[in-house]
């Protein structure tokens, strides 16, 4: 998928809430997690992830913690914070009516009628 980046720059940090909702997680994990799911159509630059991360700090949606992996090295974790978990949950709701709006403008499966 071309320009993958730029169809989901809107939705970046709520995709990062969702992963950090199911379980604490560091910035390459998140990553290879997004290019999984996606079967690697979508794949984030690090300077956009780590921007989103900075940025869900600064907004107290998320917070850190140094601790090692299952080899032993040292990570910097990233945990979603109640105010994070307040937000995805709100955009959840969302979520239903921008995708249905999305995919009847897309697929043209919408009626529009002009006032003469």
């Amino acid at each position: 998928m071309t320009n993958s980046g730029e169809f989901i720059r809107g939705f970046t940090d709520y995709i990062i809430l969702s992963i950090l909702s199911k379980f604490d997680s560091y910035g390459y994990e998140m990553s290879k997690i997004i290019e999984y799911v996606s079967k690697s159509n979508i794949q984030l630059t690090e300077a956009t992830l780590y921007i989103a991360l900075k940025r869900l700090l600064n907004d107290e949606k998320i917070t850190t913690y140094s601790g090692k992996n299952k080899k032993g090295m040292s990570r910097r974790y990233y945990q979603i914070t109640s105010k994070g978990k307040k937000a995805i949950k709100e955009f959840r709701k969302d979520w239903v009516l921008i995708e249905n709006t999305l995919s009847s403008l897309f697929g043209g499966n919408f009626e529009y009628y002009r006032e003469s």
